[in-house]
Order: C-alpha cells, then structure tokens, then sequence
C-alpha cells in the first residue's frame, strides 16, 4: 500500500494523529491546574484583572479557540479533538457538503495553534513534524473505539490517573458531562485597524473574543439522548482508567500525575521518543469491510496515478476519483526535452 494519498468520503468517521516536534502541549509556569485561564470555561471577570492589558492564554485555550475560529470559516463536524505531551488525536465527521473545507479547515487550525504556541513560548520554528494522518473508521463500533482511545490517551499514556483531571486539551467534559467549549482570543486585526499601540488607551483586552467550539455525536449513537451518550462515555473511560490502574499496581509503578508534567519543560524532547509505525488503511470491526475497502483503495489509488501523471504532463482537464485532491502543478521533462 505505498504511495499514501489522501481520500475523504462524506458521513465517515475519520481517526487521526498528529505528532509535534517537542513538548508543544504543556504549560508555562504559570498556567497551573488552579489559574482559571487554564479552563475552557473560564469566567469573564478570571479574564480582567486590574493590570492585566493583554491576558494570556494558555495552552489549552490557544488549541480551543484556534479550532473555533477555524470551524466557523471552514465548517467540518469535529468528532473529537484531543491533545497529549506531544501529539494530538482529531477526530471528524465530513459531510457531502463539507468535503472541499476539510483542506483549509486544517490548514488554518494548525496555523493558529502553532502560531499561538509559538508566541505564548516566545519561540520560531515548526511546530508539527508533518500532516495530521487521517485513517477512516468503517463501522460503528471502529469509530467508538477510536473515541474511547483519543478520550483516554493521556491515562494510558501513564500521564493521570484520570481523564477528567487531565490537564491538556480535551473535548471530554463536553463529551461526559454535556459541559460547553468556550474559550477566548484577542482579535488582533481589529486592534490594529484601531490605531493598534500608537492610539492611547486602545486595550488588547478590549477586543478579546469569545468562540464555543462544537461537537458532532458519532453516528453509532443515532438519536440517543444526550444523558445516555454521555453516561456510555463516562463508563467507557472509566473502564479504560481502571485497566491501567491495575495493570501500574502490578507492575509497581505510578502515573506522572499533573504536578509532574509541570515540572517539564514545552521545549524538551523527550529522551525516548516513540516512532510512528505504520498507519492502517482503515479501521473496522468487521474483516469483510477492511477487505473490501482495501480492493476499493487500490482502485483509487491506481486512478490517482494515472490522473496525477495525465494532469502533470498538461492534460489539466484530467478528472480525478471523488474525495482526492489534485497534486501540485508542477512540470515534468522527459528526455525528448533535455
């Protein structure tokens, strides 16, 4: 299965991974477990204290707003989006009238929460080490899987104990107990257009802006209510928090815990850093459906060549198979031209 390309198919389900080059999601010193600006729903007042002039946001409301601000651009229904030391979990959901807003969605997401990163650090340079990998779940029960798995990465990760007192961003409190996403970011363009620091008395803080970043059901719970999804996705995690609370007893070992992972430092790579295997073609419960998605991609893949060669060798009107993206406009040689 060489040569990866990209597909997206409307109302599937896709799992994805993302990996950063250093400790991009924790925290600054003062972004404690016990400031209020760490929360996605932080109060207003939290925001304004007497010499605050410009609030800074934590890590956790930079990835929030960041996926807000973008979502209300580029509309794409977010299953899930979770976020460990240094990688983060997306989860979505496109719909047939979403397919051409996945690209930009993603490209302004990873824009802003790099760019936020990088200044709350005061740091340049790459945040991401490469693309988000989407892999697309088949079934319901391969979509679920794939929730309780990003939900709870940060336990098994051995990081908390818990992952409702998970420190990093998270959509499970909106997820297990209906909680909503709300965060903030200072409208900057808007400040400039005002005069910016040249006009006296024109406050960053006066043009902060409040974003609520939605959240998209799984198709596998249908029309449930939404006190029983949640109910399904408080136990799912709890289940998974005892495993590895035994499986740690056994073994005679403890969790990092939350007072831990502020003792690190963002800017460090960890001196044992996981490799990434091999991505999967699809997820799915039922073999049968992996083996047929599996024809299907080679057909598409095979397709996408051909197109790809025709579309590079001038032919521009070349169709390419549905949910793909054409590839870079680039001109090719053959020997006849050197």
């Amino acid at each position: 299965m060489s040569g990866r390309i990209r597909v997206w198919e409307p109302n599937i389900v896709y799992s994805g991974a993302q990996r950063c080059n250093d400790r991009t999601f924790l925290f600054k010193p003062n972004q404690r477990p016990d400031n209020p600006l760490l929360h996605e729903s932080c109060p207003p007042e939290a925001l304004d204290p007497l010499n605050d002039l410009i609030p800074e946001p934590s890590t956790v409301n930079i990835i929030g707003s960041s996926l807000a601000r973008a979502h209300e651009r580029h509309p794409v229904d977010i299953t899930w989006w979770e976020a460990n030391v240094n990688h983060q979990h997306p989860g979505i959901l496109p719909r047939v009238d979403q397919l051409e807003n996945i690209a930009p969605f993603l490209q302004q997401a990873n824009s802003l929460i790099a760019r936020g990163v990088n200044k709350l650090y005061d740091r340049e340079g790459h945040v991401f080490s490469g693309p988000i990998r989407f892999t697309p779940c088949l079934d319901d029960a391969s979509a679920e899987r794939q929730l309780i798995y990003a939900l709870t990465n940060p336990v098994k990760d051995e990081l908390v104990e818990s992952v409702r007192r998970s420190p990093f961003f998270s959509t499970f409190r909106h997820q297990a107990y209906g909680e909503p996403l709300r965060y903030w970011y200072i409208d900057w363009e808007a400040w400039w257009l005002r005069g910016g620091g040249r006009r006296k008395g024109n406050r960053p803080k006066d043009f902060l802006k409040w974003v609520e970043l939605p959240i998209t059901p799984l198709p596998a719970f249908g029309e449930w209510p939404e006190h029983r999804i949640q109910s399904r996705v408080r136990h799912e995690a709890r289940v998974i928090e005892e495993e590895t609370r035994r499986r740690l007893r056994t073994e005679g070992r403890t969790v990092t815990s939350v007072s831990g992972l502020y003792t690190l430092s963002p800017n460090d790579v960890p001196r044992e850093r996981k490799e990434s295997g091999p991505q999967p073609i699809c997820h799915a419960a039922d073999p049968l459906l992996r083996l047929e998605y599996k024809r299907r991609w080679r057909e598409i893949l095979q397709e996408h060549r051909e197109a790809s060669w025709d579309f590079r060798m001038g032919y521009h009107e070349r169709g390419f198979p549905e949910g793909t993206y054409r590839p870079p406009l680039t001109t090719i040689y053959t020997s006849s031209h050197l």
